[in-house]
């Protein structure tokens, strides 16, 4: 809504404001509405002009008017609501997100109990509770041993429901819902998803990109690449048949859901229909990523394909503007990458779903690198949301993630391990060591063992070549916490190098090869990650034992 000349923007209109302090009104202009004592009750049980006398008499004085001001009052009373209606034997199906939206719908809510026909239940759950949540804002309900119970629970605004007549209002809006959702049930089945497939054509999912055909194709094609599993060929292929039943144009929310139901439907084996039900996962880093590996793989194509293709047409999100919500796909798709141990390379994901448009695009190295950069932010804010502080991701990043799964396993190793002695000061030393390489400049030369005039140096060296086959085994086993721990081990050597070397030594010869002994240990560090970057303050907070989420 707006308001006025000024265009202001307000979600309900802005009719009068209370400001009060003790018993004095505060006085106060918005948008040609000033300031008073006056409020209003509940629209129908209240007083239509309540005036307050002060300002710690308001929540006693809305409460009296049928006006719940106070949020965990009002968020209590529909908690106990939902716990008594239910009844011995029944627990109301867990909707944080309808509760919240409850929540803030009803200024005095109340929550009455509504019935509907057993025969309902012939319908899947999936779609009942769709129904019931999404067109009615209505909580389902399930027997203890799991079965969804022929009743709902909803939330009025008022007192109460003495004569019945509000449940059976809602009880009869919802029936004629469920009859056409039993009707689209029915009909839709009549017509295989193979059948459906070509309707896809009909179907446009971005102007330059083409249909749901054309996507579905892709999808499929990119799939082949990603697995020769014959299951997941056929999930690819069918995956966006349901976009064209009655059931999906009606409840939108169930795509993929009724896709998955109808494959069961029809036979198909169960790898199938649950790929294709999983595929929209996850909605949310929250949400649960596809249940088996198929699913998995066809979420990452189909997320793939969106985001590349939003890309080569230039739709790239900017700001608040994300129309294809492609920052909610990549995060999707570094969390399925994580939570199925998918050892996949952002760049042969993108490599694979940019064949699809090469006749789109002239510059696709540019395009390739774009893409990189997104979806690196991406994981990066992955990594942000499980705990990881900042210099952990600037000390893993510098490495390079382009295997999130292998960037995950060398932040949670480092974030483990930083805090140790040894490994904090040989953290300090390689510090120092890369700033003496970046003095030095252009120092490139090959290591000779008959230059290392030092005991120190040849400790360091001699440690170094023990250890180096040690850290490359570990690394390449994923093993990077034991591989960090074996570096700490270098700590006494490293320090003992420091105190009585000179690195710059006046002969060049001898300068250059202790430069070339710095550059190999410190390449061996950088294998896992730039520990530079680790702050030593010991104020960063430790994420726990977090696991992909």
């Amino acid at each position: 809504m707006y308001r006025r000349e000024s265009r202001f923007r307000c979600i309900r209109p802005l009719r009068w404001y209370v400001r009060l302090w003790n018993d004095r009104v505060v006085p106060f202009s918005f948008e040609g509405v000033e300031a008073g004592r006056e409020t209003r009750g509940h629209r129908f049980l209240g007083k239509s002009v309540l005036t307050l006398d002060r300002a710690d008499s308001y929540l006693d004085q809305l409460r009296a008017n049928f006006v719940l001001a106070d949020l965990e009052e009002r968020r209590q009373r529909v908690q106990q609501g939902l716990e008594m209606q239910p009844g011995s034997g029944y627990q109301v199906v867990e909707d944080q997100s309808l509760f919240e939206t409850v929540l803030y719908l009803n200024e005095y809510p109340t929550v009455i109990r509504g019935e509907f026909d057993g025969k309902f239940l012939d319908i899947p759950e999936e779609v009942l509770i769709t129904v019931m949540r999404f067109h009615q804002k209505y909580f389902a309900v399930r027997e203890d041993a799991g079965a969804l119970a022929p009743f709902f629970l909803t939330v009025i605004n008022t007192n109460g429901d003495p004569t019945g007549a509000i449940r059976s209002g809602h009880e009869k809006v919802l029936k004629a819902r469920l009859e056409d959702a039993a009707f689209f049930w029915e009909m839709d089945r009549k017509k295989s998803l193979a059948e459906r497939r070509e309707m896809l054509s009909h179907i446009l999912f971005q102007e330059n990109l083409g249909t749901y055909l054309d996507k579905s194709k892709r999808i499929e094609k990119i799939s082949s690449a990603l697995s020769s599993d014959l299951h997941l060929k056929e999930a690819a292929r069918l995956c966006k048949a349901d976009l064209t039943t009655d059931m999906v144009r009606e409840l939108t929310e169930l795509q993929g859901i009724m896709g998955g139901l109808y494959a069961r439907e029809e036979g198909y084996p169960e790898d199938v229909w649950t790929a294709i039900y999983d595929h929209y996962r996850p909605g949310s880093l929250e949400d649960e990523s596809p249940r088996n590996i198929t699913g998995a793989l066809l979420s990452l194509a189909d997320r793939i394909d969106t985001i590349a293709g939003c890309f080569a047409v230039g739709i790239i999100p900017s700001g608040s503007s994300d129309p294809f919500a492609l920052r909610r796909q990549g995060q999707g798709l570094v969390k399925i990458i994580l939570d199925h141990n998918l050892k996949i390379s952002l760049s042969s994901l993108i490599d694979l779903a940019l064949e699809n448009f090469s006749s789109l695009v002239s510059g696709l190295d540019s395009l390739r690198s774009e893409l990189l950069d997104f979806l690196s932010r991406r994981v990066r804010f992955v990594f942000q949301s499980q705990g990881y502080p900042y210099d952990v991701l600037n000390a893993v990043f510098a490495r390079g993630v382009d295997q999130p799964l292998d960037a995950w396993r060398r932040a949670d190793a480092l974030q483990r391990i930083r805090h140790e002695e040894d490994f904090a000061a040989v953290a300090g030393a390689y510090k120092r060591m890369k700033n003496i390489l970046t003095q030095a400049g252009d120092h490139k030369r090959a290591l000779r063992r008959d230059l290392l005039e030092e005991v120190e140096e040849q400790e360091l060296y001699g440690s170094y070549e023990r250890t180096q086959p040690i850290v490359e085994n570990l690394c390449q086993s994923g093993e990077y916490e034991q591989a960090l721990k074996e570096l700490g081990r270098l700590r006494t050597v490293v320090d003992r190098f420091f105190d009585t070397v000179l690195v710059m030594a006046p002969d060049p010869e001898v300068r250059h090869n202790r430069l070339a002994l710095l550059e190999e240990i410190a390449s061996l560090f950088s294998s896992i990650a730039d520990i530079s970057e680790i702050v030593r303050d010991g104020s960063t907070p430790h994420p726990g034992d977090s696991q992909p989420q």
